[in-house]
C-alpha cells in the first residue's frame, strides 16, 4: 500500500463518502418505491388480509406473504400524493367466530415516487442507509488505520501518524454505532419504524459519551491525583495545572452531556429550541468523542515512541537541553536525559562498536549561568566521557532549534550519519516530529520521569501537537459536526420535507 500524506488520505475518504452518499441514494430511491407494512402473526393464524385504500389511485397493494411470526403487507407507490390505508388481518377465534385485526395509516408517495409513512417517519431501505454508512465508516477506518501502521514502520515520527490513528478510531465508532442499527434492522424488522431508528440518532452519539463515563471518571481522578502531587513537589505553575484542568473538561463534558440528554424537548418538533437542544447536545457529544479519539491515539504514539529501540551502531546521540539550575548543575530531568545518552553509550562500545559522538544542546537562557550545552558536556565529563566524544552545541533556545542546530554540526563532521536523539519519555514522540521537521532522520531514546510528573507533561504534549494541527482538526470538526448534526435531525427534516 502506497503510502500518502493525512491530507490526501482526507481527500480519499471525502471522495469516498461522496461516492457512498449517491450510492445509497440511488439505491434508496429504488427501495423507498415500494413500503412493507410489518404484522405480528395472531395466535390463531390470520387466514385472509385486505386493504383499503381512500385514494386508489396513490398506491396499491400487491403481495402479502408470511415471513416468520409476522405478516408483510407490500404497497406500490403509482403517482404523487398521500392517502389513507386500513389493513384488516383476518382470523377465527375459537369463542367468537370471525375476527379482524386492523391496521390504519396513512402513505404520502413523493414527486420521485418513493412512498413515506409521515406517522412514524418510515420507509423500505433504512438497512441499505445503516448498511451503507456502516460499510463506509469501517472501511475508512481500516484504511486509515492501515496507513498509519504503514507510517509507524517507514515514517514514525510524523503527525500524520496521530491523525490517522485518531480519525480511524473515531471512524470505528461510527461504523460500530450503524453497524448495530442495521443488526436490528434485519433481526427485528417490525420493530425497525422510523421514528425509532431517527431517535437512536439523535441520542446515539450521547449514549457512547455515557457508555464512556466509568472509563472517564477513572482517568480524571487519576489525572487529579497525579497534579495535587506534582503541585505538592513542585509548586503551582500554570503548566503544572493542565492535567487537572483537563480532568474538569472531561467531567464537565460529560455532565453538560448528562443534563442535555434528559432536557425534556418535543421530539421531532420544527420549534427553535427542540432543535438548539438537539443541535448542542450531538455537537458536545461528537466533540468530546472526537477530541478523546485523538487525545488516546496522542498517548498512544507517546507511549509508543518512549519504548522504541533504536538498532547499533550509532554515529551521534543527540541530547535535548532544558533548563539548569542556578550554579550550573543540572536538574534531575536534564540529568536523566544525559544519563540515558551515558547509558547507549557504553552499551554500543561493550557490543564492540565504535562509541557514538554525545552532542549536547542548548544555548544560555536569561536566567542561567551557563549554556545548557556546556552544563550536560560538563557533567559528561564528570562521567567518564573523554572530550574527544563530545561535541557540544549551545547556541540554540528550544527543541526545533535543538535538532537544527545539531544536524548543522553533524554534517559539518560527517555526511548521511546515523543520529539518535536523548530526551524524557513524554517527549520523545513530539521532538522526533520536530527532528523530521527539521531535516534530520533521528529516532529517539526515553529517560524516565516521576510518576506523578508524567501525566501533566503527557498533557502538555498532546495541547502542543494539537495546536500544531489546528487548521486540519477545524476542517476535519466541521466535516464531522456537520455530518453527524444532520443524521441527529433526520426525523425532523424528513418531516419538514413531507410538509412543503
Amino acid at each position: 500500500m502506497k503510502q500518502r500524506s493525512f491530507r490526501k488520505n482526507l481527500a480519499l475518504v471525502a471522495l469516498a463518502a461522496v461516492a457512498m452518499g449517491v450510492l445509497i441514494f440511488v439505491l434508496l430511491l429504488f427501495s423507498a418505491r415500494t413500503f412493507d407494512i410489518y404484522m405480528r402473526e395472531s395466535p390463531d393464524g390470520y387466514t385472509d388480509v385486505t386493504a383499503q385504500i381512500k385514494d386508489p389511485a396513490i398506491v396499491e397493494m400487491v403481495s402479502a406473504e408470511k415471513k416468520g411470526d409476522n405478516w408483510v403487507v407490500t404497497f406500490r407507490a403509482l403517482q404523487p400524493g398521500e392517502t389513507e390505508v386500513d389493513i384488516a388481518f383476518s382470523h377465527r377465534g375459537e369463542a367468537y367466530g370471525e375476527l379482524k385485526d386492523c391496521y390504519h395509516t396513512s402513505m404520502y408517495v413523493t414527486k420521485v415516487g418513493t412512498i413515506l409513512e409521515p406517522g412514524n417517519k418510515d420507509f423500505n431501505g433504512f438497512y441499505i442507509l445503516c448498511g451503507g454508512l456502516s460499510a463506509y465508516f469501517l472501511l475508512s477506518g481500516i484504511y486509515l488505520f492501515l496507513q498509519y501502521r504503514r507510517r509507524r514502520k517507514t515514517d514514525f515520527f510524523t503527525y500524520d501518524t496521530v491523525l490517522n490513528l485518531g480519525l480511524s478510531m473515531f471512524l470505528f465508532v461510527h461504523g460500530a454505532l450503524f453497524l448495530g442499527l442495521l443488526l436490528f434492522c434485519v433481526v427485528y424488522p417490525d420493530e425497525a419504524v422510523g421514528r425509532l431508528l431517527f431517535l437512536a440518532l439523535e441520542y446515539a452519539m450521547t449514549v457512547i459519551v455515557l457508555a464512556l463515563l466509568p472509563a472517564v471518571l477513572m482517568l480524571a481522578g487519576a489525572l487529579a491525583v497525579s497534579n495535587v502531587w506534582l503541585i505538592r513537589h513542585e509548586g503551582a505553575r500554570k503548566t503544572n495545572l493542565l492535567a487537572l484542568l483537563l480532568a474538569c473538561l472531561l467531567v464537565g463534558g460529560v455532565g453538560v452531556c448528562v443534563i442535555m440528554g434528559v432536557v425534556n424537548t418535543q421530539l421531532f418538533a420544527f420549534d427553535p429550541a427542540s432543535v438548539a437542544v438537539s443541535c448542542v447536545r450531538t455537537g458536545i457529544s461528537v466533540l468530546f468523542v472526537y477530541f478523546a479519539a485523538m487525545l488516546v491515539a496522542t498517548q498512544y504514539c507517546c507511549v509508543i515512541a518512549a519504548r522504541r529501540k533504536p538498532a547499533l551502531p550509532q554515529d551521534y546521540v543527540l541530547i535535548l537541553g532544558c533548563a539548569i539550575k542556578k550554579d550550573g548543575t543540572l536538574y534531575p530531568l536534564l540529568k536523566g536525559r544525559a544519563d540515558r545518552a551515558i547509558a547507549f553509550y557504553r552499551q554500543q562500545k561493550e557490543a564492540g562498536e565504535q562509541a557514538p559522538v554525545l552532542v549536547p544542546s542548548g544555548g544560555q537562557g536569561g536566567d542561567e549561568v551557563i549554556a545548557e550545552g556546556e552544563a550536560v558536556r560538563r557533567y559528561l565529563l564528570s562521567k567518564g566521557i573523554p572530550e574527544t566524544d563530545i561535541l557540544p552545541e549551545t547556541a540554540s533556545k528550544n527543541t526545533l532549534e535543538n535538532m537544527r542546530c545539531s544536524k548543522a554540526l553533524i554534517e559539518a563532521e560527517k555526511r548521511d550519519a546515523k543520529v539518535i536523539f536523548s530526551t524524557t519519555n513524554y517527549h520523545v514522540f513530539r521532538s522526533g516530529i520536530l527532528a523530521h521537521d527539521a531535516g534530520l532522520k533521528a529516532d529517539g531514546i526515553a529517560s524516565k520521569t516521576r510518576w506523578y510528573f508524567w501525566p501533566n507533561a503527557q498533557i502538555r504534549e498532546f495541547v502542543g501537537l494539537l495546536v500544531r494541527g489546528w487548521k486540519l482538526h477545524a476542517v476535519l470538526l466541521v466535516l464531522m459536526l456537520a455530518f453527524s448534526l444532520v443524521f441527529s435531525n433526520l426525523g425532523l427534516i424528513l418531516d419538514r420535507l413531507i410538509s412543503m
